[in-house]
């Protein structure tokens, strides 16, 4: 989800409760509609709120491929986080999905007995959760509404959640173990990071991205309330020497709005703003500034956790780094391996994950012979090119969904769902979508619905909210799989742009009324 312009916080809640689709009666649709489906449509063109709609929606038969509904189906939408099916999708098909991100450690210098005359470099792999996510069964774990996953996180609301069974150090703690193991007691060199997979990218909308993660290269930052007038408790991880948490916040009685976190100098960050005396724990978070810089550190105090002396000061500037085709595997003292990228699919779809998203642009640019993550976005658009996506329907700024100059449609996402199940990885962009009514983003949506169970959904949400305090959902989008009450195999995709509303529960209401078109088909079909 997008929120443009400090829409307020509470909206995040809202957006948990809906599901996306409309229909327009001038539009042509292919077959007979069976009747639940026309009038759960009827009633939504019905209402008021929406009069001034763009939209658009297309069925389809998996087995068959004949198109069951196509109504406005090729107009050109404001996708949203819809778009997040197209990049991970590249990255599947130019990885594959069981590429496992490798992160190794090489030695450069002598070993003398058990003391290394030279540096440890550790070179990045563009693994985004590093040991974070893992869980003790090898997947990687996410967080389902009504809490929020820490990393879709934008700003300091009630709620939210570290990840279940993490360790934001947990893949460093391993590598410095690994290094102990190989004999190295005592290292007289530097510690390096090795981050020129690709350039930092700062062009996406959704934050830098980095070769190299630690705790997916946030501070999460939780607040815990205590009486009127006392400052809350503060906690933040990973603890580290390369980071400071000021706290400015006051417990107050009733409401309280969102928190605000900024950064004061380099290494501090202070948390203000007021929290409410009866309200749940607020997490909020600040993003690494210098990906490497604080990998570096962070590695030397797990190195030394693990009892290897280190020579080279934490902070501070690090020596430069060696030439990138001087590693030897005979040097290689430690590798972190990571799950699936299949694994990684299901974090970035079912919690909508941006810079996730954004990665995988990245990684597709480097599969390319590229540094440059721009450059990934024209191995998305071969890709799309490959399975029926209209070059003029659908224009691919970012990986996110996250720009407004991003536009798909209806066809296009429907046709692509439908081509890519004959491919080798499309059953990770099923298996990696939220379940409605099950978990991810859609935990909450369709609940207790003959439905719950048999949708898969990415969906996406884009807000606004001006000065005068207008609201609009400029995009209100869904696509995925349906396994129909009568065993049929769908995909499909819903698209509603410039929904106005005047109130939280106007718009609640709204997706409610959205949701019930994907119940209806559901269960119509």
């Amino acid at each position: 989800m997008t929120v443009i312009r400090h829409v307020a916080i509470a909206l995040l809640a809202v957006l948990s409760v809906g599901g996306g689709a409309t229909a327009d009666p001038a539009a042509g649709v292919s077959g007979e509609l069976p009747v639940s489906v026309a009038q759960a449509i009827g009633r939504l063109q019905a209402k008021p709120t929406f009069a001034h709609m763009s939209w658009g929606i297309q069925l389809i038969d998996l087995a068959t491929g004949k198109v069951l509904i196509d109504q406005a189906a090729n107009r050109s939408l404001l996708p949203a986080s819809v778009m997040k099916t197209y990049s991970v999708a590249t990255a599947l098909d130019l990885y594959g999905a069981d590429h496992r991100f490798r992160t190794p450690v090489y030695r450069l210098g002598n070993l003398k007995g058990d003391v290394l005359d030279g540096d440890l470099v550790l070179v990045a792999s563009g693994d985004f959760s590093f040991g974070l996510r893992e869980q003790p069964d090898g997947r990687l774990g996410f967080t389902s509404l009504p809490e929020v996953d820490h990393n879709t996180t934008y700003t300091g609301f009630p709620g939210g959640a570290y990840v279940k069974n993490s360790d934001p150090l947990a893949a460093l703690d391993a590598l410095a173990a690994q290094v102990k193991a190989a004999g190295i007691r005592e290292i007289t060199g530097d510690v390096l990071i090795d981050d020129r997979l690709f350039e930092t990218y700062r062009g996406f909308l959704s934050g830098p991205i980095a070769p190299i993660w630690v705790n997916e290269n946030v501070i999460d930052i939780m607040v815990t309330p205590t009486k009127p007038g006392e400052k809350p408790k503060v906690d933040w991880r990973p603890r580290s020497a390369a980071i400071t948490v000021e706290n400015d916040v006051t417990t107050v009685s009733g409401t309280a709005g969102p928190l605000e976190v900024t950064t004061q100098r380099a290494g501090v960050v202070r948390v203000s703003g007021k929290i409410a005396s009866d309200g749940p724990l607020v997490l909020t978070i600040s993003q690494i500034a210098d990906p490497a810089a604080f990998a570096r550190t962070v590695f030397i105090e797990a190195l030394v956790r693990a009892g290897i002396k280190v020579a080279a000061p934490a902070l501070g500037p690090a020596r430069p780094l060696p030439d990138p085709g001087g590693y030897r595997d005979a040097d290689r003292v430690a590798q972190y391996v990571s799950p699936p990228l299949s694994e990684f699919v299901k974090v970035i779809l079912k919690v909508s994950y941006n810079r996730g998203a954004d990665l995988m642009v990245c990684l597709a640019a480097v599969k390319a012979g590229s540094r440059d993550c721009g450059e990934g976005l024209a191995e998305v658009l071969k890709l799309l090119a490959r399975h029926g996506v209209s070059s003029t329907g659908t224009y691919v700024f970012d990986g996110a969904g996250s720009s407004n100059n991003s536009r798909t449609t209806p066809s296009d996402l429907a046709t692509f769902l439908k081509n890519i199940t004959a491919t080798s990885w499309g059953s990770a962009i099923h298996d990696g979508m939220a379940v409605l009514g099950v978990d991810g983003s859609q935990a909450l949506n369709g609940a207790g619905t003959p439905a719950a169970a048999h949708v898969r959904i990415k969906d996406g949400d884009m807000v606004a909210g001006s000065a005068a305090g207008q609201l609009v959902a400029l995009a209100t989008t869904q696509t995925g799989y349906i396994e129909a009450r009568s065993g049929r195999r769908l995909a499909y995709s819903l698209m509603v742009n410039n929904i106005p509303f005047l109130s939280l529960q106007d718009y609640s209401a709204a997706r409610a009324d959205v949701a019930a078109v994907v119940v209806a088909i559901q269960q119509g079909y």
